[in-house]
Parts: C-alpha cells; sequence; structure tokens
C-alpha cells in the first residue's frame, strides 16, 4: 500500500472508529442506565495503560522520561486533570443529554472555538472567508438543535451548553499541551493524560463500583469503547499524520460525526428531520472548508517568510 494511501485508510479508519465508539457509548447510557462518570473513567484509565503500553513496547519510547522535569510533570498533570476530562467527560455528559449524533456535531465545531483563542492572542490573522465558514457552522447547529422549528429548541438548553463545552474542552486539550507535545510526542502526554485523568474519577466512581448492572453486553461494549474506539483509533489516527498532510485528516476526521448520525438512529431507534440532515450536512462542509482554508494560508505564509529570508 503506498504512503499517501494508507495514510488516508488510517486517518479513515481512526475516525470511524471514534464515530462507532460513540454511538455505542450511547447505547451504554441510554439501555443500561451507565453513570457517565464510571464509563469517563474507566474508559480514560484503562485505554491510558494500553496507549502507555504501545509507546514503550511498539514505538519502543520513554515512557517515564516526562516525568523528569518538574514543569513538564505540571503541565502534564494539568492536561490530565482539566484537558483530558474537561475534553471526555463533557463529551459524555453530551452524548447522555443530546445523543451521540448531536454530541459529535457540537464537539466537531471545537477548531472555531481554537480560531478564536488564537485571534484573541493575536497568534492568527482573522479572514473575512473564516468569518463566514464560521456563520455557515453555527446555522447548521441551529437548524440541527431547531429541527427548523425557529421558535424553540428541540434539544435541552443544559445539553447544548455541555455540548459546546465539549467542544471548547476539546480547544483546551488540544492548545494547552503544544509544547509537551512537540518534546515528548502524542502517545506519551495522550496516554499520561488519560491515566492521569482516569485515575482521577477512580475517587468519584471507581471502576469497582459501576452503580449499575454490568452483564456480558456490557462488558462488550465497553471492550470495544477501550480498545477499539480509544486505543486502536488513536494509534490509527495519529499514524496516518506521519503520510497525509492536515487538511487530508481533517476531511477524514469528519467521518467520526458522520458514522455517529448514521449509527445511533439504527441503534436506538432514533430519526433525523431533512432539516436536521441538512444542518448535519452544513456543519460537516463549514467546518472542513474552515481547516483546510486556515492550512492553506498557513502555508502560504509560511512560504512568504521564507522567501522572505533569501531577498
Amino acid at each position: 500500500m503506498k504512503g499517501r494511501t494508507k495514510g488516508i485508510a488510517l486517518a479513515a479508519t481512526g475516525a470511524t472508529l471514534w464515530g462507532i465508539n460513540g454511538a455505542f457509548a450511547d447505547v451504554v447510557f441510554s439501555q443500561f442506565n451507565a453513570p457517565v462518570e464510571w464509563v469517563v473513567g474507566t474508559r480514560l484509565f484503562l485505554a491510558g495503560i494500553l496507549i502507555l503500553l504501545y509507546a514503550k513496547f511498539v514505538l519502543k519510547k520513554e515512557i517515564f522520561e516526562i516525568f523528569k522535569t518538574k514543569k513538564d510533570t505540571a503541565v502534564l498533570f494539568l492536561f490530565g486533570l482539566l484537558g483530558m476530562i474537561g475534553c471526555q467527560y463533557l463529551f459524555f455528559l453530551s452524548i447522555g443529554a443530546n445523543g451521540a449524533g448531536l454530541a459529535t456535531i457540537l464537539q466537531f465545531t471545537s477548531p472555531i472555538f481554537i480560531y478564536f483563542y488564537l485571534a484573541v492572542k493575536k497568534e492568527k490573522v482573522v479572514h473575512a472567508k473564516e468569518l463566514f465558514y464560521i456563520f455557515l457552522t453555527f446555522l447548521g447547529v441551529f437548524l440541527i438543535v431547531t429541527r427548523g422549528n425557529f421558535g424553540q429548541l428541540e434539544v435541552s438548553l443544559t445539553g447544548l451548553v455541555i455540548g459546546i463545552g465539549s467542544a471548547i474542552g476539546v480547544a483546551f486539550y488540544t492548545l494547552q499541551p503544544r509544547r509537551i507535545l512537540k518534546i515528548y510526542g502524542s502517545p506519551i502526554v495522550v496516554g499520561w493524560g488519560m491515566l492521569i485523568g482516569g485515575g482521577a474519577f477512580q475517587f468519584v466512581h471507581p471502576i469497582w463500583k459501576p452503580g449499575f448492572t454490568v452483564n456480558l453486553e456490557v462488558i462488550l461494549y465497553m471492550a470495544f469503547i477501550i480498545v477499539v474506539g480509544t486505543a486502536i483509533a488513536f494509534s490509527c489516527y495519529l499514524g496516518s499524520v506521519n503520510y497525509v498532510e492536515a487538511s487530508l485528516s481533517n476531511i477524514m476526521a469528519a467521518l467520526e460525526p458522520l458514522v455517529a448520525n448514521i449509527l445511533t438512529p439504527l441503534l436506538l431507534g432514533q430519526s433525523w428531520t431533512i432539516v436536521q440532515m441538512a444542518g448535519i450536512a452544513v456543519v460537516l462542509v463549514s467546518v472542513i472548508l474552515f481547516a483546510n482554508y486556515g492550512e492553506k494560508t498557513k502555508k502560504q505564509n509560511n512560504l512568504e517568510l521564507t522567501n522572505e529570508q533569501f531577498k
């Protein structure tokens, strides 16, 4: 398999598995009444162990090196306790409140909140076309949550706020550990972040006290969520960046909300209206165009800087 084709396949597999992961989590919440805190804590703790084992024995990384520096250790714990928990806990709360379909769509808008942060910090130049894509994205979300009935929301306001909060959580999760990611790499930072975040949840809702009936079906769903939908999905998506550019990865990432919005209604007997399906399409296309435009302008700016150096 050629490098580019392999990269596309890995990115598509990772995003698809994440989409299935969200739909399966929705089933665990809806049909088995599993507490969100138990699901999140179990998933983070066990998936963190698996990713660190992958980093140690497959990638041959020194997984404890990050703890040799107090500053890096502090940043890592902040990432695990705020970034990882904020991102994952709010996302799963959003699934419990809104269903996996809307939860993944709302979280998919996270690049917009990253954009606003970088613009305020003056790390990014604002372009009119990007603002237009942002407007289209929120228009799509508006269509989804109102179903075309513009006088009222068809989802709870609390659920909507939690969903938007999960997107902001992803923005923090993405921006906060940038320095240590460059030094130690994603597997180590994310693996430890999951383990730290999942470890903290053991004081809230420990693995050995689920608080609901755990049968074989629950175990199978959770096994998929932890092993396939988290550890393997992460490894696939991480591997894709070695073969394809970021803009193409953004397109592949759209498979996550797409898969979740197709699979969830099938598993739970739900349905989308035509207006909501149009809103989903608007959000997916707008965010992809937004992310790709940002990547394009970034490359142009880098090229201009390079040309300036040779003048």
